[in-house]
């Protein structure tokens, strides 16, 4: 028994991509898998815990024979900060043993991958919005991640909705002229935009492919259509507007204030991203830049720390370097 090798496992459950990573308690990672969306509440509890049993089987067969599993952090889209006992029951059960399973949302280990768990601002812009704050006293603030029910203002999801709206309001005469009216006609193959309808409201047009399209529609238009740029850069300050928010209701008294961005929206949607920092510079002095690790990493700090390990700069650089390592060979 000697020589069997102590390991953790992290899951990063996104709403539209997962990821799964083994590592030893030296951080060494060993395997790396990806899936498709394991949103907690946007999905079937039995396609999520199929997903989720699919992820971990993939990372056992990369290992070792000689191995043991002693903690699991699984991070699920949907979930506020750490599962209550019956979401946990839900999603893990007869998957993962309960003692050595941590359940929190995805925003909670993407902020470990961000910032090491040192106090500073996480803001999530993808298919939705999420923002985290630790202070000083190690305390957390989150705001947004309702979902798109709810209105992730400034989401993927959002500026394809407002988008859309543009080009009924073109259609209809009620707004302005835009590009995007004859972007979606010619890729939808429809005569005008009342042909969408039946699309967007069929079951399969789910919200990651409304975050697809809002980035289809960036690609295409490439910053030429005004419609679309004023969407884009209302996006990026309603973001900011909600971090501003989650800033001074945690009271961080830093300065400047660490931001760390990830998501879509924030870092390919030029005209969001230039709005969102404006935003923030006109109210704080800060230090813009993306996370230090993927999220999936997040998820393994977690759990290496729930093993007593110290996450030092050296599991930080072991981390990073074998995982693009591991992910590499998976890849292949």
């Amino acid at each position: 028994m000697n020589n069997v090798q102590k390991l953790v496992i992290g899951i990063d459950g996104g709403a539209t991509y997962s990821h799964g990573a083994a590592a030893t308690l030296e951080g060494r990672v060993l395997a790396v898998t990806h899936s498709t969306s394991m949103n907690f509440t946007g999905s079937y509890q039995k396609e999520v815990r199929r997903r989720m049993n699919e992820l971990v089987r993939a990372l056992e067969l990369q290992l070792p024979f000689s191995n043991e599993i002693i903690h699991f952090t699984v991070s699920a889209a949907g979930i506020f900060n750490e599962a209550t006992v019956e979401q946990k029951e839900k999603l893990c059960g007869k998957i993962y043993p309960w003692k050595q399973t941590k359940l929190v949302g995805d925003s909670v280990a993407a902020y470990q991958a961000a910032t090491l768990g040192k106090p500073g601002v996480l803001v999530i812009c993808g298919t939705g919005t999420s923002v985290i704050v630790g202070n000083l006293k190690s305390e957390f603030t989150h705001l947004g991640g309702w979902g798109p029910l709810l209105e992730d203002k400034g989401s993927a999801y959002w500026i394809a909705v407002k988008a859309i709206r543009a080009a009924i309001a073109d259609f209809e005469n009620t707004g302005e002229k835009t590009a995007i009216t004859s972007a979606l006609c010619e890729w939808y193959e429809i005569k005008n935009i009342q042909g969408i309808v039946p699309i967007i409201y069929h079951p399969e047009f789910t919200r990651d492919k409304f975050a697809m399209l809002a980035t289809r529609i960036d690609k295409t238009l490439k910053g030429k259509d005004q419609v679309f740029q004023k969407i884009c850069e209302e996006a990026g300050t309603e973001v900011a507007k909600l971090t501003i928010k989650a800033v001074e209701k945690a009271n961080l008294d830093l300065s400047p204030v660490p931001i760390f961005f990830s998501g879509g929206v924030l870092t390919f949607n030029y005209h969001a991203q230039k709005s969102f920092e404006k935003t923030l510079r006109d109210r704080f002095q800060i230090m813009l830049s993306k996370p230090r690790l993927p999220t999936v990493l997040g998820s393994t700090i977690l759990a290496l720390r729930e093993s007593d390990v110290p996450i030092t700069s050296d599991v930080v650089n072991q981390l990073t370097k074998t995982y693009k390592e591991a992910d590499e060979i998976s890849k292949g």
